[in-house]
């Protein structure tokens, strides 16, 4: 007869180690500032999402305006999933204090990614809709500020934002100057200088 070893029956082998996910922290952060205020919100990541540091070729949801934004959660989603809205294009570094993140010309939103037990912090993620609308384009009221673009009052405001030009506004971007007294001044001509920076926006009102 076969008796039971003693002690009882060998252990079975280990259930499957349970993975403790990164928590991220995401933000808007407007491409230009006078005054920078980023929304900071806690990101969760949706099923067949890219895990790890986040990467260009990477896609999220939702997407849209940048001002629409904020408060939204965005999670990253696989580039095949239907809920699939937006492409990163390009991740970068930039400091609080820079007056531009350096994304590419047709960015639509810029995001702040906080990354926690990653060794990079700070990053900011470019982001295309991959279908029109696309407010990073002249005049749409989204993206980076570019010659064509439409801007709110900035005296109303503790940041400059920008508006569609097929709306009320109160001036057009006319070029990026790197001071304000290199913008033209007088009549319609004015400057905004931007918030922790030399440069400014040369804009015409109206």
């Amino acid at each position: 007869m076969n008796l039971p070893p003693p002690g009882g029956p060998p252990p079975g082998p280990p259930g499957p180690r349970q993975r403790r996910r990164a928590k991220i922290i995401v933000g808007i952060a407007l491409p230009v500032l006078a005054g920078l205020t980023i929304a900071v919100i806690a990101l969760s990541p949706g099923a067949s999402a890219p895990t790890g540091e986040w990467k260009a070729g990477q896609c999220v949801t939702p997407a849209g305006r940048v001002g629409d934004q904020e408060g939204a959660i965005f999670r990253r989603t696989g580039c095949d999933a239907k809920a699939a809205a937006a492409k990163v294009t390009k991740m970068t570094v930039s400091g609080i204090s820079d007056a531009q993140v350096p994304c590419p010309e047709d960015t639509d939103t810029i995001v702040k990614v906080e990354q926690e037990h990653l060794d990079r912090t700070g990053d900011f993620a470019c982001v295309r809709n991959l279908k029109a609308p696309h407010p990073g384009d002249v005049g749409q009221g989204g993206g980076l500020f570019r010659p064509g673009d439409c801007i709110l009052d900035p005296a109303q405001d503790i940041t400059v934002k920008e508006t569609p030009c097929a709306g009320a506004h109160w001036a057009t971007v006319v070029r990026w100057a790197e001071d304000f007294e290199s913008c033209p001044k007088g009549g319609s001509d004015d400057d905004v200088p931007m918030f922790m920076s030399r440069r400014a926006l040369c804009v015409r009102k109206g």
